[in-house]
């Protein structure tokens, strides 16, 4: 969960020869009990539009035209299928795997698409990474042990680490401590303990950047430059609070192979 997939790949991965069998929204595997729902928030404009986004740890999402798995995914909880969430914010890249969901309510309709939600069991919060990941920390020192939960929030030491080595909003400069959020690059569910508090694989920012980053929607080049995913082509980037100019004050060779974990796995660009 948490990790990006392509089409090509979870296709070889699940015995195809080709992604095709998997191309649409909603793929069925043979045998029945699964249901597993590929979503694109931003659609090429070819193509159907649906209103189908995430918000929180709430899925809306807009049925098939011709209703075909509707009533299928109305009884997947009394027939005991599972249904799970593949998403990403912009066609032609990877999928972020979301896990399993539920559906908590729906409006089937005969001359549209029929409207559901559905609620993710994991919403990769905080709270969520830290249970999730409960088995590697409890063999820690019970010091260490607090060090690793504290900085999945953006506290204890690694905040410490970041305020004393940024001395400000690593883009902006900008120096008053409680706007500004000690942030993963490399995310912390994807970190060993000892990269979750090393200070290199932190950036300390405002709000604006520490959301977008951590979405996806910025990342930085090696010379710090920030690059702008095309999931913001359609918002004039001053609406953002940012600036096509922006780039980090500062850098060290040991940011480097953090920053391309986050350009490379967690960025949202077109690859297909």
């Amino acid at each position: 969960m948490g990790r990006k997939y392509d089409r090509p790949w979870l296709a070889a991965a699940w015995g195809f020869a080709g992604y095709e069998a998997i191309s649409k929204g909603v793929f069925c595997p043979r045998g029945g009990g699964q249901i597993i729902l590929f979503v694109t928030r931003i659609k090429q404009e070819s193509l159907e539009q649906y209103n189908d986004y995430i918000s929180g740890e709430y899925l809306f999402w807009e049925g098939e035209r011709r209703h075909g798995h509707d009533d299928r995914i109305v009884r997947a909880k009394d027939t005991g299928e599972e249904i799970h969430l593949f998403y990403r914010e912009i066609h032609h890249s990877p999928f972020d795997y979301k896990g399993p969901v539920e559906l908590i309510d729906h409006n089937l309709l005969a001359d549209k698409p029929s409207k559901f939600i559905f609620r993710l069991f994991h919403d990769l919060s905080a709270r969520d990474d830290i249970q999730m990941h409960s088995g590697e920390i409890s063999v820690l020192p019970q010091t260490e042990r607090e060090s690793v939960i504290k900085a999945r929030i953006g506290q204890g030491v690694f905040r410490k680490q970041l305020l004393e080595m940024w001395d400000g909003c690593a883009v902006t400069g900008v120096k008053l401590p409680d706007l500004l959020r000690a942030s993963h690059i490399k995310p912390w569910r994807d970190s060993s303990n000892p990269e979750r508090t090393n200070r290199y694989n932190g950036l300390l920012l405002l709000p604006q950047y520490d959301h977008l980053f951590d979405k996806g929607f910025i990342s930085f080049d090696d010379d710090g430059q920030l690059l702008r995913s095309p999931a913001l082509d359609r918002i004039p980037i001053s609406q953002l609070g940012i600036d096509a100019s922006d780039r980090l004050r500062s850098l060290s060779d040991n940011h480097l192979s953090f920053l391309r974990y986050h350009r490379e796995e967690m960025f949202v660009r077109f690859t297909e």
